[in-house]
C-alpha cells in the first residue's frame, strides 16, 4: 500500500491563486509595499511617536522621511544582496526594491525638534505637536 502525503490546505491553493490574480492584478511593486511594513502610531499630550518595522536597509541614503503637518511619508529602497550566478532561485519571499507609505498622524506636528533613529530593522520617529499651526490664507481670483 502506497502512502500519500496529506496536505489539508491543498484545497485552498486554487483560492489563493485566484485572489492573487484578481486582487494584485495591475498593481506595481511599490504600491504593494505599503502592506508589507507594520507601523505603530502613538501619542502623548506633547508628542507623536511612530515605530515602523523596515528590515533590510543598509545606508542612510536608502531611507527618506517627509512630514507635512499631519502627513508622514516614509519611503526608500531595499537593495537585493548580490548572489552568485551559479545559484538558481526556487522561492523568493523577501521584499526588495522601492517602497513608500504615507500615514495620517493624529495631530499636526513640527518638523523642527523631530528625532529619527534606525536600529536592527526598526525605525523610531518622534515629533513635537504643533500647538499653534500657522494660519494660511488663500487668495481667490474673482472674474
Amino acid at each position: 500500500m502506497a502512502l500519500i502525503p496529506n496536505d489539508p490546505f491543498r484545497m485552498f491553493n486554487h483560492y489563493w491563486d485566484e485572489m492573487e490574480r484578481n486582487y494584485l492584478r495591475g498593481r506595481g511593486k511599490e504600491e504593494l509595499s505599503q502592506f508589507l511594513y507594520r507601523v505603530d502610531v502613538e501619542e502623548t499630550a506633547d508628542q507623536v511617536f511612530v515605530t515602523a518595522e523596515i528590515p533590510g536597509l543598509e545606508k542612510r541614503e536608502d531611507l527618506h522621511i517627509e512630514v507635512d503637518e499631519k502627513l508622514l511619508t516614509i519611503s526608500g529602497e531595499i537593495k537585493r544582496a548580490a548572489s552568485t550566478s551559479e545559484r538558481s532561485s526556487h522561492r523568493t519571499e523577501r521584499y526588495y526594491g522601492k517602497f513608500s507609505r504615507t500615514l495620517t498622524l493624529p495631530a499636526v506636528v513640527k518638523a523642527d525638534g523631530s528625532h529619527a533613529s534606525y536600529k536592527n530593522g526598526i525605525l523610531e520617529l518622534s515629533f513635537l505637536k504643533d500647538r499653534h499651526p500657522a494660519a494660511r490664507t488663500i487668495e481667490v481670483d474673482f472674474h
